[in-house]
């Protein structure tokens, strides 16, 4: 992923204000942006404006004329609180304004569009918890100040009731107002209903409605319906039905205000939502004016995505180029672990360590991985110095392959980006550019890869961790090793112990007498030690090869090569979650450009 934002990183509003700024100036899409950033911004502050503290908001919301008074008034019990919710379709100045009913008035009260009305607790339905509730202005009505009065109640609720007449249940109206507060516990209230148990009709409307308001608010929670008969045509009186409502109310609020802090509890998703609503509408301006523009910047990403891993697999190896890797170290490891006392047995080990791996440190020569360096690291733990140039040289050499693997996968792409980029710019800002930042300038690298030696380093750990698994334990490697031993002492025995006894006699009757006869010392033939020295090898010899072939056979070799694929993928992942394994990019205006093309995927 690239330095500038990506899906984890947590941009600033403000920067991508800054980006707007730099990459269009002063066009309309810059100003678009700008605007919709600090709209964001006032969204954002809402929500976390602390203005209940001890108290959860719930707001009664829904279009004009709607029965959100009349149900507000069931919440509460004291007679003058009752009479002064007004309905809104009742007087003009009603409808513009937000209502507060509660035992204390929120934090910041806004005389001309707020108006609190105090009603103590205990004069207020129970639902299991403290709460104000504010009655709304008309999600309908045009005046933007009511417009602004409404978007206030939305941003600080932590509930909506969302009320809706029965003729009115196939509007549009309910899904924006979710959507607007998602995040939000939302009790669906669908008031003024004829027949609830017998209308198909308005169970298939209901289901519907819930399907609409579950799409527009994923990630909020949508309470079971609530209905309310009209009492005008129930043939029921209103202080029955109002009763129901009281009941339905505190049966599906009740649970969820007893667990304590609804909002702060609602509030992380709340903070999500707006983010993704920001980042969506970010995307739809920057569609519309630079679609060309964000094509490049996707290519850009994708291949962004993809590289890091790449990178790590190539340099580690795959298939053969990593088994072959994975057979040179079991057989090394064999090797080291082997006693030096088991004589000849770890000669002929080493021997045939040096022309059973020939092929293989051919394949890891000529491939550049990751085994390779780490083998040729290990060989020289015997020479601190030769140790250490090794070291430097193995990481040069990861350091100029990923470098090229960059140069062939992301700067062309770049140079593409920075071609629609060019387009968004008049000529005498691009010459001015040009010459104040190289833009353009072939000479100067866009783009690098960071984090390789910290990717090495893991690479390197993850190998070595897995070849120690994947050795023999070292009680095995000298159990061998005696097994070794005795085959070649065993059939060397017999005329190493003739020769020593024809010696010993010899040297006894010389030191008896104190002369003696050199024809009396043995005078083996060459070819009868050589016979028997290569009559004793050849076993030993084919069990060493049996032993090197069940330390390195197949099985082994394959979940070796899977664990350490494995933990490369979880340690490139973690790499890049932090940011330490990333491209950088070296160009002021690309880097804003990408952060404002990429501000949809970016968490202020």
């Amino acid at each position: 992923m690239l330095a500038s934002p990506s899906l984890d990183s947590q941009e600033p509003v403000e920067a991508i204000r800054r980006a707007a700024a730099h990459v269009f100036g002063d066009r309309p899409a810059g100003r678009a942006i700008v605007e919709l950033c600090d709209q964001h911004a006032e969204v954002r502050q809402r929500i976390l404006d602390q203005r209940v503290p001890d108290a959860t908001v719930i707001a009664v919301v829904g279009a004009t004329g709607q029965g959100k008074s009349w149900l507000i008034r069931q919440l509460v019990e004291n007679p003058a609180v009752r009479g002064a919710i007004r309905s809104g379709d009742a007087q003009q100045d009603a409808t513009r304004r937000l209502y507060w009913v509660g035992p204390q008035p929120p934090a910041g009260l806004d005389e001309r569009f707020e108006s609190y009305l105090h009603c103590s607790a205990t004069a207020m339905l129970d639902l299991g918890g403290p709460y104000l509730v504010v009655d709304t202005p008309g999600a309908t009505d045009l005046d933007e100040a009511t417009v602004a009065a409404a978007n206030r109640a939305l941003s600080m609720a932590s509930v909506l009731i969302l009320v809706i007449r029965r003729e009115q249940l196939r509007s549009q109206t309910a899904g924006r107002i979710v959507h607007a507060s998602e995040g939000t516990l939302v009790l669906p209230v669908i008031n003024a209903v004829r027949s609830p148990d017998d209308d198909a009709e308005l169970r298939t409307d209901v289901d519907a409605l819930m399907h609409r308001l579950r799409a527009a608010a994923p990630e909020g929670e949508i309470l079971p319906v609530m209905l309310v008969p009209d009492f005008d045509l129930a043939g029921r009186d209103e202080a029955t039905i109002a009763a129901e409502a009281v009941e339905g109310l505190a049966t599906r609020l009740r649970p969820q205000l007893a667990l304590g802090d609804v909002g702060q509890r609602r509030r992380g998703l709340r903070l999500e939502s707006a983010d993704r609503q920001f980042a969506q509408q970010v995307r739809e301006q920057l569609g519309d004016h630079l679609p060309r523009l964000t094509a490049a910047v996707d290519r850009l990403h994708e291949a962004t995505r993809s590289l890091p891993h790449d990178v790590a697999i190539e340099l580690i190896g795959s298939g053969g180029v990593l088994r072959a890797g994975i057979r040179s170290r079991l057989r090394a490891e064999m090797l080291v672990t082997t006693a030096a006392i088991w004589f000849p047995y770890r000669t002929l080990l080493g021997l045939l360590n040096l022309t059973h791996g020939a092929w293989d440190r051919v394949i890891l020569a000529f491939s550049g991985s990751l085994p390779s360096l780490v083998t040729a690291a290990w060989s020289g733990v015997r020479n601190l110095a030769d140790q250490r140039g090794t070291a430097e040289a193995s990481t040069g050499a990861v350091r100029a392959r990923s470098s090229a693997m960059v140069a062939d996968r992301i700067v062309p792409l770049v140079n593409r980006f920075r071609t629609e980029l060019a387009r968004l710019r008049p000529q005498e800002e691009q010459a001015r550019y040009g010459e104040e930042e190289g833009f353009g300038n072939p000479d100067v690298s866009p783009v690098a890869m960071l984090g390789i030696d910290s990717l090495q380093e893991e690479a390197q750990q993850i190998f070595e961790e897995e070849i120690a698994r994947a050795a023999p334990t070292p009680l095995a490697a000298q159990l061998y090793g005696a097994i070794g031993t005795v085959i070649f002492w065993g059939l060397m025995a017999g005329p190493v112990v003739s020769l020593y006894r024809s010696y010993f006699a010899a040297s006894y009757e010389s030191l008896r007498e104190l002369a003696g006869d050199l024809e009396n010392f043995p005078h083996p033939s060459f070819g009868m030690v050589l016979t028997s020295l290569l009559l004793s090898l050849l076993p030993t010899a084919l069990f060493a090869m049996l032993v090197l072939t069940w330390v390195q056979r197949r099985s082994k070799q394959e979940r070796a090569a899977e664990a350490i694929a494995r933990r490369l993928e979880a340690a490139i992942d973690r790499l890049q979650h932090d940011r330490v394994l990333r491209l950088e990019l070296r160009d002021p205006l690309l880097e804003d450009a990408q952060r404002l093309i990429r501000a949809g995927d970016v968490r202020p």
